[in-house]
């Protein structure tokens, strides 16, 4: 039987691959739609609450994302109770914009903590929050790593 650790880590490995690929229907998919308030909460705004939100928020992702790699390390789990679980990690992604923020090249690094529930069709997500560093611990990270150079080059702009 796999760990907790390996379950949850092949789910977040599924979960930023449907991420990477912008197949958000896929990533909903990953959601526990049982739960009457899920609650999504990424760096860059005010937490979204309920499907509506959550659905929106990935709607504008459609529109304002070209190309997304996320990567994720430091998973720690934990299981309160047998169908719930707790997950906490760290990820950086690297994003190309496009639509009216422009092609644009951004990264950033953030900790992540997750509540999963046990369904039958596998965990899935009902919580989660994208907690960003300091901003002046994060502009030293940024100013250290930005973007990935595998990244910038595939993503660069064509002459």
């Amino acid at each position: 039987m796999a760990s907790l650790d390996d379950e949850l880590g092949a789910f977040l490995g599924t979960y930023y691959a449907r991420f990477s690929a912008a197949d958000y229907d896929g990533m909903l998919q990953l959601w526990d739609r049982d739960e009457p308030a899920p609650i999504y909460v990424a760096e860059e705004g005010d937490p979204f609450v309920g499907w509506p939100a959550i659905e929106g928020y990935f709607a504008n992702n459609r529109r304002v994302l070209a190309a997304l790699k996320v990567r994720t390390w430091n998973l720690q789990t934990r299981q309160p109770v047998p169908d719930l679980a707790i997950a906490f990690y760290e990820m950086h992604w690297n994003a190309k914009t496009t639509g009216a923020l422009g092609h644009q090249l951004m990264a950033g690094f953030n900790r992540v903590s997750a509540l999963l529930r046990r369904k039958p069709a596998g965990w899935r997500l009902f919580h989660y929050i994208e907690a960003p560093l300091a901003s002046p611990v994060y502009a030293r990270r940024v100013a250290r790593f930005a973007v990935d150079p595998d990244f910038a080059v595939a993503h660069a702009p064509k002459s």
